[in-house]
């Protein structure tokens, strides 16, 4: 391919046009950077946010931050980077002020007082809706799009990012190619900030964009990742979308089986399925083993109050409601069979509490950054995008201030030619290799319960098309190029996942091993990073010693499943 490549040169280059990537934009650019923004999506699309609630966990300041931690580290069984999480909390009530300063209206009552739904049966943590609800997430993207405006910030979409690139060590750019026209793209800059998601498999309807790039391009520019053997699992009705069971279940909607029974009181007296979905698909997973499917949502035991507050008022889910109801299904009112779902990784890029990797010059936030420990809470990752994404962009801005002049100079750069040479070449489909990676995960004994043997099986097989497929694909036009992309990116995050899971020989928070149900007595990370341009992984404790808040109860122990 012998286009010349498009050249673009900042100061600080995002990588992906969400949340996180929108606050670190505006931030940086707020300091006096000259800030790029480049997204694989359309224009003013807003990433995987606008499709929330917009609701947002929050530390009010009638909290205490060691109270909230507490929670956390029990709900993470302890796997918890306490420094970190810190200062995400600490910092959260600020983004949420400027959230309400430029008009994202959370919910209140005749008196003021936010509205708050809790989250998990934790004490201290609860997210803020906001009003009317459904429409959050689509506002929140308009309002961070407007600010980016204000301050300057360049944007360019369609372009996908296949590789970082670095001048010795330190990060000085990132190349890809324009996913309409295949022509190659270069971008020089002082700083890099990944914000693109570490990925998913696109087996769900909230998660169709994000395809294991994030994970792929930190790796290849050598940074170390972690949780990577923990994924994101989700409740979903069989016949239509639905968005929101974190507000549901705790106004009293529940899991049936075939039997009419509320199986998860039995799995967990403690919070019966008020209980992150992990757990809740976990004693799915066994109910259908027992032969006790299939499994029903239930609904019409929820409280006046409930079906009021989680009736969609807007967005798509208003629309979805609407739809449902010409078709005869009052979702409030009925049971509806559910299944479970993969939907993304959990797992992202280590890095510090100032969002710095162990790259010089590159930086992580949101869900690229490596936060979750394989359970989730409503309105959390609106908490971890806007306050990581924030400090991301401060934290850039100034290593480019002090850079000076000399840190704008590079090394020649150019383009991924390994990728670029597909363009045209007939070979494997990339949506071969995709549906491949996502026929590999769906196995219970790879990704509900967890067993060394389906593991191994599921790795060898992977390695199989990371050697011999691969290299075997083709591109007839760009936006299969892009395809391409994906499919190699899906590939390495599903081989991460999979050394990861078997690197982690016990069960903990949404890593299930049913041939090691128990808990070790150590608390380590699983690390992943490039040796002669493999995955490896290795094992890190924690530094338990340096933190507040010593792990003695864990939320795992609050149930009791078959051993």
């Amino acid at each position: 391919m012998n286009i010349k490549p498009m050249e673009y040169t900042c100061d600080v280059l995002v990588i992906g046009g969400g949340y996180s990537g929108s606050w670190a934009a505006i931030r940086a650019a707020a300091l006096g950077c000259r800030v790029l923004v480049v997204d694989k999506g359309p224009g003013n699309w807003g990433g995987l946010g606008m499709m929330s609630g917009g609701d947002m966990i929050v530390m009010q300041p009638e909290f205490q931050v060691d109270d909230l931690l507490d929670d956390l580290v029990y709900y993470y069984d302890g796997l918890c980077d306490q420094t970190q999480i810190r200062t995400i909390l600490e910092a959260s009530y600020r983004r949420f002020l400027d959230l309400e300063s430029w008009g994202h209206v959370f919910a209140r009552d005749d008196s003021g007082r936010l509205f708050c739904v809790p989250q998990r049966d934790l004490p201290h943590m609860r997210y803020y809706v906001y009003h009317p609800y459904g429409k959050g997430g689509a506002h929140a993207s308009a309002l961070l799009t407007e600010k980016m405006r204000e301050h300057g910030v360049r944007r360019i979409s369609n372009v996908e990012i296949t590789e970082i690139l670095k001048d010795g060590d330190a990060v000085c750019g990132a190349a890809g190619f324009h996913a309409r026209s295949g022509a190659p793209c270069l971008f020089r800059a002082r700083a890099v900030i990944l914000c693109s998601h570490t990925g998913g498999w696109k087996e769900s309807y909230l998660a169709n964009t994000c395809a294991g790039e994030g994970a792929y391009l930190a790796f290849q520019a050598g940074a170390k990742l972690r949780n990577m053997e923990f994924v994101s699992h989700w409740n979903v009705p069989v016949q239509f979308a639905w968005e929101g069971q974190t507000g549901l279940l705790p106004y009293g909607a529940r899991f049936l089986n075939n039997k009419g029974e509320d199986f998860m009181r039995r799995y967990s007296p403690v919070h019966g399925a008020k209980a992150d979905p992990h757990y809740n698909i976990r004693g799915m997973a066994l109910e259908t083993q027992a032969g006790n499917a299939p499994i029903w949502f239930d609904t019409s035991t929820m409280s006046e109050e409930g079906v009021r507050v989680m009736t969609p008022a807007g967005g798509w889910m208003k629309l979805n409601n609407e739809k449902l109801k010409s078709l005869g299904i009052d979702f409030f009112h009925m049971k509806t069979p559910w299944t479970p779902s993969g939907k993304i990784s959990f797992g992202g890029v280590a890095a510090d509490e100032h969002c710095m990797t162990n790259v010089p010059g590159l930086f992580a936030a949101g869900r690229a950054l490596s936060v979750h420990a394989g359970v989730y809470m409503g309105g959390w990752d609106t908490c971890i995008t806007s306050t990581t994404g924030y400090i991301a962009g401060e934290e850039a801005a100034k290593l480019v201030a002090g850079l000076g002049e000399a840190g704008a100079k590079a090394s020649e750069l150019t383009p991924d030619s390994d990728m670029l040479g597909l363009l045209g070449r007939p070979g494997i489909a990339p949506k071969d290799i995709v549906r491949r990676m996502q026929e590999i995960m769906a196995h219970t004994d790879v990704s509900i319960l967890k067993t060394g043997e389906g593991l191994s099986r599921a790795l060898a097989e992977v390695e199989e098309v990371r050697d011999n497929l691969l290299p075997e694909m083709g591109a007839s036009e760009p936006h299969y190029l892009l395809k391409a992309m994906e499919a190699r990116s899906m590939t390495m995050l599903t081989e991460m996942y999979l050394k990861s899971s078997l690197a982690r020989r016990e069960s903990r928070c949404g890593h299930y091993r049913q041939d090691h149900p128990g808990r070790d007595k150590d608390i380590r990370w699983i690390v992943v990073d490039k040796a002669d341009g493999r995955v490896r992984t290795s094992q890190q404790m924690l530094p338990l010693e340096s933190y507040p808040i010593k792990p003695t109860r864990f939320y795992m122990d609050d149930f009791n499943y078959p051993q």
